[in-house]
């Protein structure tokens, strides 16, 4: 009994200190979590009335419900019609979606036919980990969110899978091909690292 007891003592005690070895290790990468942890807390919870804020290309814009006849953006503002403030989440986002499509395909065959590269579909969705992805067959796929971030950064992350459709990895010649046709990647990478969390909330 006093040797089972012993053993349980010794196991246990291992076992803290395994934990503790591990958390010291790993206490940078820790740290890291609990950061963008407390940064997507940080992002307030969208209310959909009268002045709250959105983004659209990067930059802020005040929603504002009136007598308008389609919704549109105009000197700062997302004018609402009134007449559709029922439904105003789905608008909004069905009005997202529209413009990340027809923006974000616009680019998607301008740099495809400036890279000399091709893909075999493109669709949209949401993710919280990735911003657009290509499969083994090319299949280009978009966060629509991505429509809130600057069309610097939709350009970057539209270069990002193109160069995929002929390099599968993120190896030297990866960032080389990406820097070619985008200079200026590592800041558009800097904005969604340091500003990503504000657009994944509506």
């Amino acid at each position: 009994m006093i040797i089972f007891i012993i053993f349980v003592f010794l196991a246990g005690l291992y076992t803290y200190f395994f934990i503790r070895r591990f958390i010291e290790n790993h206490e940078q990468r820790i740290e890291k979590h609990k950061k963008m942890i407390a940064k997507y807390k940080t992002v307030a919870k969208k209310q959909f009335v009268h002045g709250d804020s959105f983004l659209y290309l990067g930059v802020t814009h005040k929603l504002n419900i009136g007598q308008y006849k389609t919704l549109s953006i105009k000197d700062g503002m997302i004018l609402f019609p009134d007449f559709l403030k029922f439904r105003i989440k789905k608008e909004l986002i069905t009005w997202y979606q529209r413009q990340a499509k027809n923006i974000i395909k616009s680019l998607v065959d301008e740099y495809a036919h400036r890279m000399g590269v091709s893909y075999s579909e493109i669709y949209f969705s949401v993710t919280t980990s990735k911003w657009g992805s290509c499969s083994h067959d090319n299949r280009l796929q978009f966060n629509w969110h991505l429509i809130m971030t600057p069309l610097m950064v939709i350009r970057y992350v539209v270069i990002h899978e193109l160069t995929h459709t002929v390099i599968k990895n993120h190896s030297r010649a990866f960032w080389s091909k990406v820097e070619q046709y985008n200079p200026s990647y590592r800041q558009q990478r800097k904005w969604l690292h340091d500003h990503g969390h504000t657009v994944q909330e509506i």
